[in-house]
């Protein structure tokens, strides 16, 4: 008897789908699909070869392209050919053809991506899956300059871009846009790599995603014009550089510059930028950008409708020019918040900056935003937040003010200011105060003081050999992050968690700022005392 209780053909471009229903064994459809999924890589060998007979003896001549085995409304898996199958009656030869070009496993590694017009190369292989196309999250998003973020304790992954954040549970077929719940593609996790589906992220993105099936090819760009119709010109007959610079409030020469001109040459229909734009990074303000572009706080919450100072990292900046040649206002320093505001939380184990909003009717932006937090960090349980207000914040070192590392830095207090310069997964240079020695580091966590691991085995190697052996007793160092260079002091006693791989060393090692304190009430004092006296060392005092 055929394992095969009934069928449905669906039309594609290319030939035919073909859904294959099983003979249902006795238990429910649930339980049947659970008892499948354990079959072994032979027994899913063995139903491809009858998926293939099946195909030979009753549709000759048909083109089919992908198969799918269903038990009741339950797909169990899904077979898609590299070679559309086009069975004869007595075909065998097209039969084993098929089954070689049959890609391993489910999936179908045929698929090619295409970025803005580019072939894209990926060291984790997109594929088929589903009628869906997969890609690796993480590679897919540094390829589009997006932001992509994990958090490992609630198996959570995202992506942002252009004020569009996007988040889901690993495994889960729905997503968070923006904070709303809405249903994607089931997203899929092999060999604990996340893979999303293509299409549902690139469309919330701002890009748009076509199929040519010829060559597997998928190809995602850009929509038309997304900076806006305000923010480009199309120029007509008898457009110059001075007519338009002048409607505009430009300069003849910032027009140049935004559209890379080197002559004032121009022709009708051709399209012009009539400003800069800046994609929001990790680390970044509105000042510091101020600051990179010559232009004001102002100047930049004006051109950009902003009605507060946060920024979300992934999102796209309109950097006004000056409407005339004069240099731009000098940046604005923020304003030192001194005091808590009037409502805090202890944040506890298994609180999420959702869950904080909801428990004190806030929206959960501005719980990021009065703890200055990125939209891709979380909450440490222990942590003090501020919940009506700002927390405190000081202003003692500025991005960019330093042009090099060096043996002497600023003291920085770690609680006001320290943990908003060094956060997690921020890479940067740290300079042993005796010898002058630098290796690079990684901030993996901490909020009394900062845990951090040294980023390859090479930078281990140096760091060892600057403590001689792995103790705790600890060196003044200098870490030097986005041009600030800020007195600090390391322990070189590995410990805790391991979250850096293979870089030669199993554990994390304490680094603390000046007002930094242990994770632990039960730590000596001695200890807290030698890190203190190495923060002044490092400072020069």
């Amino acid at each position: 008897m055929d394992i095969f209780s009934s069928y449905r053909l669906i039309k594609v471009d290319d030939g035919y789908d073909l859904e294959l229903f099983i003979h249902n064994p006795g238990m429910n459809d649930t339980e049947f699909a659970e008892e499948f999924g354990r079959i072994d890589p032979d027994n899913r060998q063995r139903l491809n070869r009858n998926i293939l007979d099946y195909i030979s003896d009753n549709f000759p001549g048909i083109r089919i392209r992908m198969v799918k085995v269903m038990v009741g409304s339950l797909l169990l898996t899904s077979f898609f050919y590299a070679a559309p199958i086009q069975a004869q009656a007595a075909a065998g030869t097209q039969i084993q053809a098929a089954q070689s070009a049959q890609q391993a496993g489910n999936y179908d590694y045929s698929a090619r991506i295409s970025i803005n017009g580019q072939i894209q190369s990926f060291y984790s292989k997109p594929f088929f899956y589903n009628y869906t196309t997969y890609v690796n999250l993480y590679e897919f998003g540094q390829k589009i300059g997006a932001s992509v973020w994990w958090n490992n304790s609630s198996n959570t992954v995202g992506i942002n871009k252009n004020g569009t954040q996007i988040a889901f549970v690993r495994g889960s077929s729905v997503a968070r846009i923006n904070g709303t719940q809405v249903p994607m593609p089931r997203s899929l996790v092999v060999n604990d790599v996340t893979y999303a589906p293509l299409k549902f992220i690139a469309e919330n993105l701002g890009y748009e995603v076509t199929l040519d099936s010829t060559t597997n090819t998928v190809m995602v760009n850009k929509k038309a014009d997304q900076a806006g119709s305000a923010g480009v010109y199309t120029v007509v007959a008898g457009d110059t550089l001075w007519s338009i610079a002048k409607r505009y409030n430009m300069t003849v020469d910032n027009l140049k510059k935004t559209n890379n001109l080197t002559s004032d040459m121009i022709y009708p229909g051709q399209k012009l930028y009539l400003y800069r734009t800046h994609l929001v990074k990790s680390g970044d303000s509105l000042w510091r950008i101020g600051q990179q572009y010559g232009v004001s706080v102002a100047d930049l919450k004006k051109a950009n409708n902003l009605t507060s100072d946060m920024i979300l990292v992934g999102q796209t900046l309109i950097i006004p020019w000056s409407g005339t040649a004069a240099p731009a206002p000098a940046p604005e320093k923020p304003s030192p918040v001194t005091s808590w505001p009037d409502v805090t939380y202890i944040v506890q184990p298994g609180d999420t900056a959702t869950s904080i909003a909801k428990k004190f009717g806030v929206s959960q932006q501005d719980i990021m935003r009065y703890n200055y937090k990125d939209p891709d960090e979380w909450f440490n349980a222990g942590e003090k937040i501020a919940i009506s207000g700002y927390a405190p914040r000081t202003y003692t070192v500025t991005p960019g003010q330093d042009k090099a590392p060096a043996r002497k830095g600023a003291l920085v207090d770690w609680q006001t200011e320290g943990k908003y310069l060094i956060k997690r997964n921020y890479t940067f240079t740290v300079v042993d105060v005796e010898t002058g020695r630098q290796f690079k580091a990684v901030m993996i966590g901490g909020y009394n003081h900062a845990d951090i691991e040294p980023a390859t085995k090479a930078d281990t190697e140096i760091m060892k050999q600057l403590f001689g052996e792995w103790k705790w007793s600890p060196r003044a160092v200098v870490v030097y992050i986005n041009g600030m260079n800020i007195a600090a002091s390391l322990s070189g006693m590995p410990h805790g968690a391991d979250t850096v791989t293979d870089n030669g060393v199993n554990g994390m090692f304490d680094m603390y700022l000046k007002g930094s304190t242990s994770h632990s009430s039960s730590t000596s004092k001695v200890y807290l005392q030698e890190h203190a006296n190495m923060v002044l060392k490092a400072a020069g005092q």
